[in-house]
């Protein structure tokens, strides 16, 4: 082999080697009883959805170019969410009124943070959040609709607060933010950790839900019902496992029912990332189990976690109620 040839191959290669010695070197950093530290603030915010666009069928992992691709796209429109509105443009609900497509949305870009970036995990950028089944789909067991149908039992939708989804009500997160799983949504997608030797504690940015994890219990206690379900968590070498049953019959995580156990998996990951893998199965609702990845991400120290004030300034609540109440004087006015 020519040498300068196999001089450019040794300083290509020698750069990887340093770096995987350097990982294979790192350990985490640990509590005083040498459990690793899970502590401090991080966020799960990520352009990786959770289930995998149909276009990339089972392919996993997408390659550098389709990861900027995307990427791309995402500061493209938000360029174009942030442009300065024309101000000649005509009233209406949608773009095709000649508007600038805001004014039936509920937020516009200014409060939104999906993240800027396709994960990364293992050195494959992640077409989905699923990655089992291989499709990246969640494996409903008949038609999912069905799973969605409002309880008959239940109050009616604006009868009275009770009726509403939780979100609403500020009693949880929407979108399985508070957990578990623990998934992204469109803000607010930070968490603190706190951590002792006999629990740990994740607090959801969104509606401050703190989950409390008994760690080395050897009993669930599904009966309590609790929001957010009991947590029993145990060390598997340097992974955190958590096992999670007895949700709040109220909190139902994409259709599921009573029968619902998540299994989370936290596993420190670098100085500044933590890797969450989650399982959930309901064999009542889902043909199989289905398995997550996300990458957790340390926030900068400096930058506190503040208090989510779910019902300040909230008038969507009595705004809802009032509605409702002034169509049933209507209906009744009709009817004399």
């Amino acid at each position: 082999m020519h040498k300068a040839i196999l001089s450019g191959l040794l300083c290509t290669a020698l750069p990887l080697l340093s770096t995987f010695a350097a990982a294979q070197d790192w350990q985490p950093p640990r509590t005083a009883s040498g459990k690793p530290d899970l502590q401090g603030v991080w966020t799960n915010k990520t352009l990786t959805p959770l289930t995998r666009p149909r276009e990339f069928a089972e392919i996993r992992a997408l390659s550098a170019e389709q990861a900027s691709r995307l990427e791309q796209g995402h500061q493209e429109y938000l360029a174009a969410e942030f442009a300065d509105s024309d101000p000649n443009r005509g009233a209406g609900v949608g773009a095709q009124a000649g508007d600038d497509g805001d004014t039936d949305d509920g937020y516009n870009e200014f409060w939104k943070d999906l993240g800027t970036q396709i994960q990364m995990i293992n050195g494959e950028y992640r077409s989905s959040i699923i990655i089992e089944p291989a499709n990246g789909q969640i494996p409903y067991e008949g038609d999912p609709r069905a799973r969605f149908r409002r309880d008959p039992n239940a109050p009616a939708a604006s009868d009275g607060p009770e009726g509403r989804p939780l979100a609403e009500r500020c009693l949880l997160a929407f979108g399985s933010h508070s957990g578990p799983p623990m998934l992204p949504v469109m803000y607010n997608n930070n968490y603190q950790l706190v951590q002792t030797d006999d629990y740990v504690m994740i607090l959801a940015e969104m509606a401050h839900d703190a989950r409390i994890i008994r760690i080395n219990d050897d009993q669930h206690l599904p009966e309590m019902n609790k929001w957010m379900g009991d947590s029993v968590g145990h060390w598997e070498e340097d992974t955190l496992v958590v096992v999670t049953q007895g949700f709040n019959p109220q909190q139902s995580f994409r259709g599921a029912s009573a029968n619902l156990k998540v299994t989370e998996r936290f596993s420190r990951y670098s100085d500044s990332q933590i890797l969450y893998r989650f399982t959930v199965e309901d064999p009542t609702v889902f043909s199989q189990t289905f398995t997550g990845e996300l990458m957790m991400n340390a926030r900068p120290s400096h930058e506190s976690m503040y208090e989510y004030a779910c019902h300040e300034g909230n008038y969507a609540l009595p705004g809802i109620l009032a509605g409702a109440r002034r169509l049933e004087q209507q209906a009744a006015a009709e009817q004399q």
